[in-house]
């Protein structure tokens, strides 16, 4: 009977050994990069703003002229991060100031989330 448990605990212990744990990239917000920053101007109007560069990820109904842009991406499986945030400030409906809080990577250094287990 000893022998069975300590077979059985052996046996569970490498079982458990070769399972690990599955992370997955998270993406959040907005993609953006420095080239859609570029093809911001002050002087565009609101939905010229949103075709350059998307919906905002943040619209604050007490700010309604502060439109916040953020995007973070942390790799699951490999230590990678990467974030980008910026500010838009309307006056009216025309774009007044740009505030970059952490510069957004250029277009070719974006991290894109991997496809795990699916043909190309």
């Amino acid at each position: 009977m000893r022998r069975f448990i300590l077979l059985f605990l052996a046996l569970s212990g490498l079982s458990l050994a070769s399972c690990s744990v599955h992370k997955i990239d998270v993406q959040q917000g907005n993609v953006i990069t420095q080239e859609m920053l570029e093809t911001l101007t002050p002087g565009m109007d609101k939905r010229r703003v949103q075709l350059a560069i998307g919906s905002p990820l943040i619209r604050d109904p007490f700010h309604p002229d502060r439109w916040d842009y953020v995007y973070s991406f942390k790799a699951g499986m490999r230590d990678a991060e990467q974030s980008a945030h910026i500010v838009l400030y309307f006056d009216g409906d025309t774009l007044s100031r740009i505030d970059v809080v952490k510069a957004p990577p250029a277009e070719k250094d974006v991290m894109m989330p991997t496809l795990r287990g699916l043909s190309r």
